[in-house]
């Protein structure tokens, strides 16, 4: 085992018994012969227009697998488990199009937390049962999206980096984890 990869998994056990709220994240592309088959048959499934591309993701969290494509305008990831179950969708979209409610709640509550911020990132994350979840990649879906925000925030410790989650509403925050420094194996899709 080479070295970078023994450090990652050293990493990700410390953090995982631990139980701390840092966001660790390592991705990497994969061939699609490494992929589980319930995985790439969901995928198919769906028959995007355009190439989708393959990676294997760690965390604090685990190992999962993730399809990335451009679909309908936007940027879409698809997490599947390690035995190719779907886990969520998430859609790249910018702040400006989300709600007024969800904007005033968010900006909000990043206004109390921090003394300036910046919003990096904004993805919608679709939770469900699989044939929902395909539904919402035909603009059809039912369910409402829970937001994930990258922010990059300044507060007492200076300028950090954070993950967010966030309700429906915007008005709740359901995880927070902040980056660990020199986070470079992150791939930004």
């Amino acid at each position: 085992m080479n070295k970078n990869k023994l450090l990652t998994l050293l990493l990700i056990l410390i953090y995982q018994t631990s139980y701390s709220q840092f966001k660790f994240e390592r991705e990497y592309r994969v061939s699609l012969k490494e992929v589980p088959v319930q995985a790439i048959d969901f995928v198919k499934s769906v028959k995007f227009k355009k190439k989708v591309k393959w990676f294997v993701e760690e965390s604090q969290e685990g190992k999962t697998f993730e399809a990335k494509v451009n679909h309908n305008g936007n940027k879409h990831s698809l997490e599947f488990n390690e035995k190719g179950e779907v886990l969520d969708i998430e859609v790249k979209v910018k702040f400006s199009g989300l709600s007024e409610t969800v904007k005033g709640n968010v900006s909000s509550l990043f206004k109390k937390r921090f003394t300036k911020y910046r919003i990096k990132k904004v993805q919608l994350q679709f939770t469900g049962r699989g044939e929902e979840l395909v539904k919402c990649l035909q603009r059809t879906c039912g369910l409402q999206p829970k937001f994930e925000l990258i922010v990059k925030g300044k507060d007492k410790k200076g300028y950090q980096k954070f993950e967010f989650l966030f309700n429906e509403e915007g008005n709740k925050v359901l995880r927070e984890l902040k980056f660990l420094p020199d986070n470079y194996d992150n791939l930004e899709f």
